[in-house]
């Protein structure tokens, strides 16, 4: 949240007199929402994390395209074209194909293969069930920024501001009971230059990360931002096995190759004969009709 927060001073830094007073327009609560749905997918991320390899946990956050479409169509009112739902339809296989690696690279005998297994479908389940609240997040910074004029730089930032509240709260409360150290933390930090530059790196990663997200969103849909998103899985997967953290499998690679085919199919990167979109255009290409409405 301390990198998202330094895009609030970058825009405050940057802005005109002009954006200044169309910002205002816009009631401060309403980046709450988005800030609590990306808190809480999180720490379910994390907790996922502890049961399963961050590239299986990378492919189940391939989940996120099927919930935000679920939610740009109850919410946002947008239908999905047959080329775009044969790309999600992909999406799925490819992450039901990885699961299905997962728990057979943690295959073993007796007690312990029932404790892997249940150890990875726990782990599994909470990485699917945080991209719920991240289809919310990022459906809801698209209704924002329909609804109101605002950039990028200033939605993540003042969800930036609102986590970093939340999560000093959260540390404020947690520390009297022995759940938290946050002395202990700070120490670490400054203790290790080595992890001293992996947090400063991790913040200035994020903040580009969502700046950018929020950018394609605005320019595109939140829809769109999913399937981009998902194409960072073969580099973390890729960096697995380069250093050791991850052993080779067939089927996490075919899980692989149908996720980027979906997201590729969904983009309209790649056509399949009768599944052409009817308005020719991808979804990465901006809204000009909305555009020009605005």
């Amino acid at each position: 949240m301390v990198g998202e927060f330094a895009c609030l001073i970058v825009y405050l830094l940057t802005r005109t007199p002009d954006d200044a007073e169309i910002s205002r327009q816009a009631p401060k609560w309403i980046f709450l929402v988005p800030c609590c749905c990306d808190l809480v997918a999180t720490a379910l991320l994390c907790m996922g994390l502890n049961f399963v390899a961050v590239s299986v946990a990378q492919m189940c956050r391939g989940t996120v395209i099927i919930f935000t479409c679920a939610m740009s169509f109850v919410f946002l009112r947008r239908t999905q074209q047959p080329h775009q739902v044969t790309g999600v339809g992909l999406v799925v296989v490819g992450i039901l194909v990885v699961s299905a690696a997962a728990l057979r690279q943690g295959g073993g005998d007796g007690a312990a293969m029932d404790s892997t297994t249940s150890k990875l479908l726990m782990g599994i389940s909470l990485c699917i069930f945080a991209q719920a609240f991240q289809a919310g997040m990022f459906v809801y910074e698209e209704m924002i920024m329909k609804q109101y004029t605002l950039v990028p730089l200033q939605v993540v930032g003042m969800e930036g501001l609102y986590g970093v509240f939340i999560s000093a709260l959260i540390l404020a409360c947690l520390q009297p009971f022995g759940h938290a150290n946050a002395p202990g933390a700070w120490h670490q930090v400054q203790s290790s230059p080595k992890l001293l530059m992996s947090v400063i790196g991790s913040m200035a990663a994020v903040a580009l990360f969502n700046f950018a997200g929020a950018t394609v969103t605005q320019k595109s849909s939140a829809v769109a931002r999913t399937t981009i998103k998902i194409s960072s899985t073969i580099t973390i997967w890729m960096a697995e096995l380069a250093f050791g953290w991850n052993t080779f499998n067939l089927l996490q690679l075919a899980g692989f190759v149908f996720v980027a085919f979906g997201t590729a199919i969904y983009n309209g990167i790649v056509v399949l004969p009768g599944l052409e979109s009817m308005a020719g255009m991808s979804q990465l290409i901006p809204k000009k009709r909305e555009l020009e409405t605005a």
